[in-house]
């Protein structure tokens, strides 16, 4: 068996020389956090209609139209895991769990947390899988954090 191994090089026109922390354009970014209490959130939709949700949204004043058009923007769900670390996910972020009613008949589903956002504002969601939310208290107290790079 033979084995043929090349090995290139590629070089093309070198760039202007910069100096160094100058070159380029400067990177802005700034980070906003945000508490949404339980009662804060709002059902759309009716009580366990299909599609229903819960939302509550916050003015962004930072959230220029400049940065929704040219930038990124990044939100994160923050909670304590299973083990009491502290972690972020990024959304949109999928929870499972297993409900058990008074027969302890289990039932599984997930939340889905996420956001929407427009220049000035961010709205976020919760959304349950089998759309439970007549008799269901609204989601808990949920932190999040929005990054906005530009």
């Amino acid at each position: 068996m033979l084995v043929m191994i090349w090995f290139t090089a590629c070089e093309g026109p070198r760039g202007p020389a910069g100096r160094d922390g100058i070159d380029g354009e400067v990177t802005y970014w700034k980070v906003f956090d945000f508490t949404v209490t339980r009662k804060a959130w709002e059902l759309i939709g009716k009580p366990d209609e299909i599609g229903s949700y819960y939302y509550y949204v916050f003015d962004v004043p930072e959230l220029t139209r400049a940065i929704y058009d040219e930038g990124l923007i990044v939100c994160y769900y923050r909670f304590k895991d299973d083990f009491g670390d502290n972690v972020q996910a990024i959304l949109p972020y999928t929870y499972y769990d297993i409900f058990v009613n008074k027969w302890e008949e289990e039932f599984p589903y997930s939340v889905q947390y996420s956001y929407d956002v427009t220049p000035g504002s961010i709205a976020f969601k919760v959304t349950f899988s089998d759309f439970y939310t007549a008799d269901n208290e609204p989601p808990v107290t949920c932190n999040f954090r929005l990054h906005l790079i530009y």
